[in-house]
This record gives C-alpha cells, structure tokens and sequence, in this order.
C-alpha cells in the first residue's frame, strides 16, 4: 500500500456528504419559506381586496339605511298626515253645509271622528321624526314640533262649533263657516308648513340617491383598482420567486455535477 493515501470511505468524504446535505436541506428550506411567503402575501392581497370592497359598500349602505328609517319614514308620515287633513277639510265643509239634515250630518262627523283619531298619534311621531332627522334643518324642525299644536286649535275649534249647531237650530252654514273662520287660520299655516317638509324630504331623497350613487361607483373604482394593483403584484412577486428558485435549482444542479466530475 503506497504511503500517504486515504481510504474511500475516510472521514473527509463523511464530511463532504453531510455538508452537501446540509446545503440540499438549506435549498428546501429557502424554496418552502419563499413559497409560503408568496401563499402569505396573496392572502393579504385578497382579504385587502375584501376589506376594501366591504368598507366602500357600507359607506353607501349607511346613507340608505339612514334615509329608510329617518327621511323616508318622516316623508310617508308627512304625506298621510297631509292627506289626511285634506279630508278632515272636505268632512268639515259637508257637516256644515247639512245644516238642517241631522242623518248627513252624522254621517260626515264620524267620517271626521274617524280619521282626527288618528292624527294626534300621527302628528307626534312626525314630531319625534323630524326631531331626530339630521337632515332636517333647526326651523323646519321647530315648525314640525308646533304642527300638533296647530292641529289641536283646529280640531277644538271643530267640536266647538259642533256644540253650538246641536244647542242652537237656527245657526246657518254661513254662521258656522264665521265660528270656524278663527281655527281655520291654523289650518293655511298648518298645510305651508307640512307642504314646506315634504319638499325638505323631496330633496334630501334626491340628494341621499345621488351620494349613493357616487359611493357606488367610487367603490366599484377602488375596488377594481385594488384588484388590478393586486394581479400585477401577485404577477411580480411569482417573477421574483419564479427565478429566485429557478437560480437556487440552477445552482444546486451545477454544484452536484461538479462534485461529480
């Protein structure tokens, strides 16, 4: 046996193997983070998308969900409360000029007595409306609060001269159109002032639709900018890691077979 020579299975060739696996594990190591890095960054990306898309809708479903219990609920109260004072109008007007036929009479007074029970119930939750709406200007407001006020001088002023024909006969429609002329001065103001909020409602509605709108497609805009800007960084991350363990797999193969040769 010639002197200074090695066995081939010496501790250097161990050596040489266990640092060879300690570089393959390494590679494996770096390719997994890489991948799961770019798993991590995609999730990212798509809960951002969702998060993005999520907040600009329910910008837009806050102003409707706000008009639907507060504008549109003042403007169908006010609208029935309006109608409503149109009949108790035309019930007042017949009952006066049946003067003289008690039968018609009674008919159109529990037509009147039908709907004025209902309007005190109507006329305060208009009140409450309009005093939480935040659309609703200070004096608009305040003339909401004294609309049952108003309503009341009327109504009293109504069964008031109801009284007086049923203790005297001999009172005519004409009379009792002047016994009501002081409670009917309420009724114009009462109208202007019901006529004055439907039209605020009117254009808060028109308004709250309009912003609704603009939210809706400035989302539909940030959400497929968040989107495009998502692919195209999704695009460049899997280039870089694409040729990163490209490299890594490159150079490995390389190495390999130069321990080989």
């Amino acid at each position: 046996m010639a002197l200074g020579l090695r066995p081939a299975g010496g501790p250097g060739r161990r050596l040489a193997g266990r640092a060879r696996e300690a570089r393959d594990a390494m590679t494996e190591i770096s390719v997994k983070t890489k991948l799961w890095g770019l798993i991590a960054i995609m999730l990212l990306l798509i809960i951002s998308v969702g998060t993005v898309g999520f907040i600009s809708l329910d910008r837009g479903a806050a102003d409707l969900k706000e008009f639907v219990h507060q504008d549109e609920a003042l403007q169908n109260l006010t609208s029935r409360v309006h109608l409503n004072i149109i009949q108790l109008r035309r019930f007042e007007k017949d009952y006066f000029l049946n003067i003289g036929n008690p039968e018609k009479q009674q008919e159109y007074l529990l037509k009147y007595q039908e709907i004025d029970a209902a309007m005190p119930q109507l006329m305060g939750n208009v009140a409450i409306l309009a005093r939480g709406d935040v659309h609703l200007t200070k004096d608009l407001q305040a003339k909401v609060a004294a609309l049952p006020a108003l309503y009341a001088d009327y109504r009293g002023g109504f069964y008031d001269t109801v009284l007086r024909l049923k203790n005297d006969s001999n009172l005519t429609p004409q009379q009792a159109n002047v016994l009501m002329a002081k409670f009917k001065a309420d009724i114009p103001v009462l109208e202007a002032d019901m006529t004055a909020v439907a039209e605020a409602v009117d254009r808060m509605e028109q308004q709250v639709s309009a912003r609704a709108v603009k939210r809706a497609w400035e989302a539909r805009m940030l959400i497929a900018i968040t989107v495009l800007a998502a692919i195209v960084l999704a695009g460049l991350l899997g280039a870089a890691l694409y040729r990163s363990i490209s490299r890594a797999i490159f150079r490995e193969g390389v190495r390999r077979m130069s321990h080989r040769i």
